[in-house]
């Protein structure tokens, strides 16, 4: 076995773990208090019902999500009652650090009581934690609320009977 070409490898492989480290603390320095900041104040001028949780999962591994935990108070008015309906809470939008630094991010579908075939996660996608910033935070859940309300008006072909 040739030394330069372990050595090379053994330079890759310690490349590699700095690269995740970089990308750790750029999570935990910039981007994971970013989008504690961003969702708290999403949420707060725009009042529908949701809220920010801080999880801590998976040993080192930090989340954050927005979701949805109560019927919006502007529409309590509109509804009497006398409509045969049901919110379901759940819905969340998740942006997780993943072991290699990046940013795992994914929607969350409520839970229904019927089965379904569907899976009640969707991938948005993996990112290096220095792309994310405000417009990509607001882009994300701008996307969140697109696929939630394509769920909600088509929820009705999940329940059993129709």
């Amino acid at each position: 076995m040739e030394d330069k070409t372990l050595i090379k490898s053994v330079n890759g492989y310690l490349n590699s773990l700095e690269k995740v480290l970089e990308k750790r603390k750029k999570w935990k320095k910039f981007a994971f208090p970013l989008l504690i900041k961003t969702l708290h104040d999403i949420r707060e001028k725009h009042e529908i019902g949701w809220h920010v949780q801080e999880l801590n999962w998976l040993m080192n591994n930090k989340a954050v999500n927005i979701s949805f935990e109560t019927f919006p108070e502007s529409l309590i008015d509109k509804w009497d009652g006398s409509v045969d309906f049901e919110f379901i809470k759940g819905a969340a939008l998740v942006f997780s650090q993943k072991y290699n630094g990046n940013v795992a991010v994914f929607i969350i579908y409520p839970e229904v009581a019927e089965p379904t075939f569907d899976s009640n996660i969707k991938n948005i996608g993996t990112y290096n934690p220095n792309e994310i910033n405000e417009n990509f935070i607001m882009n994300k859940v701008i996307f969140f609320l697109e696929e939630i309300i394509v769920w909600e008006e088509s929820i009705l072909k999940h329940k059993v009977g129709f």
